[in-house]
């Protein structure tokens, strides 16, 4: 008997533990960014527009049918309002602007990204008979 109460007394010990940890543990707090490394991010992302910036010259290097061309074009255009977000952004010290910017920034050169490769990609040949 005395057997049994001891494991229902520690059993019940472990369980309010338990959930004192989960009321007051919770989810944890989102990890605080600093301007440091919001910076670090910002060169990181001039650097990803640069070498986007020379497949889009060798791109443009390699004749292309028209839509394609057009292709370029607009990411060209995608490319330089990269560029000019990304330049404002060097010179903010808002933290929520410049986490706003980059997310910016990085949904553009996902499009370019996308447009390069779609514009440079072989088309597959027709059928002869089709």
């Amino acid at each position: 008997m005395k057997l049994r109460i001891i494991i229902w007394t520690v059993v019940g010990i472990l369980v309010v533990a338990g959930i004192i940890f989960l009321i007051f543990g919770g989810k944890n707090p989102r990890q605080r960014v600093t301007l440091k490394e919001l910076k670090w991010q910002t060169e990181k992302t001039e650097k990803s527009i640069n070498e986007l910036l020379g497949q889009l010259a060798q791109a443009k290097a390699i004749p292309l049918p028209g839509t394609a061309a057009q292709s370029l074009n607009t990411a060209e255009s995608l490319l330089n309002q990269s560029r000019t977000i990304i330049e404002q952004t060097k010179k903010d010290n808002d933290l929520k602007t410049i986490e706003q910017n980059l997310r910016t920034v990085h949904r553009l050169l996902t499009k370019t990204r996308r447009i390069i490769r779609e514009a440079t990609r072989p088309q597959p040949a027709k059928p002869a008979g089709v």
